[in-house]
C-alpha cells in the first residue's frame, strides 16, 4: 500500500463526511461500516467509514477511516478519524 496516498484518501474521507448536516452523521451512528473500493495509484483499497457516538461530554461523533491494502501476505491497514461535536454544543469563550 502507498501510505502517503492511502492517508490521502482517507482525509478525503474523512472530510467528506465532517461536512456532513448534523441529521445525516447521527443517522449514521451504529450502523453497518459504509465500505467501497477505491483505485489508488493502480492499486485497490477497501475502504470503511464508521460513525459512533464520542466519548465526550458534548454531544459529539467519532468518524473512523479504514483503509485496507492488497497485499495477500500481510494485513495493511491504514485507520485515521476525527471527532464532530454537534454545532449547537460547541461553547465559544467568554
Amino acid at each position: 500500500m502507498k501510505r502517503a496516498s492511502a492517508y490521502a484518501v482517507l482525509a478525503t474521507e474523512l472530510e467528506a463526511f465532517r461536512l456532513l448536516p448534523w441529521p445525516v452523521l447521527a443517522m449514521h451512528v451504529g450502523a453497518d461500516p459504509i465500505s467501497k473500493t477505491v483505485d489508488v495509484e493502480g492499486e485497490e483499497l477497501q475502504l470503511e467509514v464508521r460513525v459512533s457516538m464520542a466519548e465526550t461530554r458534548q454531544q459529539a461523533v467519532k468518524i473512523t477511516a479504514v483503509a485496507f491494502g492488497p497485499s495477500h501476505l500481510q494485513m495493511e491497514r491504514l485507520e485515521e478519524s476525527v471527532t464532530v461535536a454537534k454545532h449547537d454544543t460547541i461553547q465559544s469563550p467568554h
